[in-house]
């Protein structure tokens, strides 16, 4: 096989194995929202734990992630639209500018794009506090 085939195959192969990361990580998100809902304190505390530990802007990505996702469970979504409007409220100064520009920019258009295409009331409220706590830091910024 010539070399620039086998580094094209190599790339691709790359690609795949984050790709196949990136699902198996969003799996274990989902998982983790379910056991933050858990009605077990021991479940929910270990998953509060978990959940502390990951990267602000990691969680961002994961929690829009689920928001985005309509065939995930019902109850997850909700949790994930209340962790990200709490995580915009709470520690939006240490996560949010530290994003590169063109990620606010996805984030605010994600924002609206979900508030125009859910379907479930409760849920669009959800995502419209979101985007209100997202506003409402950014007017003292700019």
């Amino acid at each position: 096989m010539p070399e620039d085939q086998a580094g094209k195959l190599e790339a691709t192969e790359n690609t795949i194995s984050a790709m196949a990361a990136a699902a198996a990580e969003q799996q274990q998100f989902y998982l983790l929202l379910g056991n933050l809902l858990s009605p077990d304190n021991v479940v929910r505390k270990q998953a509060e734990e978990t959940y502390e530990n990951i990267p602000g802007q990691s969680k961002i990505t994961f929690l829009l992630q689920a928001i985005r996702n309509t065939t995930a469970a019902e109850e997850a979504r909700q949790m994930a639209a209340v962790l990200l409007r709490r995580l915009l409220s709470s520690a939006f100064d240490e996560v949010y500018p530290a994003l590169p520009s063109d990620v606010q920019t996805a984030i605010k258009s994600e924002l609206l794009m979900i508030i125009q295409m859910e379907t479930q009331s409760s849920m669009r409220k959800k995502v419209c506090d979101i985007a209100a706590e997202l506003a409402r830091n950014l007017i003292g910024v700019y």
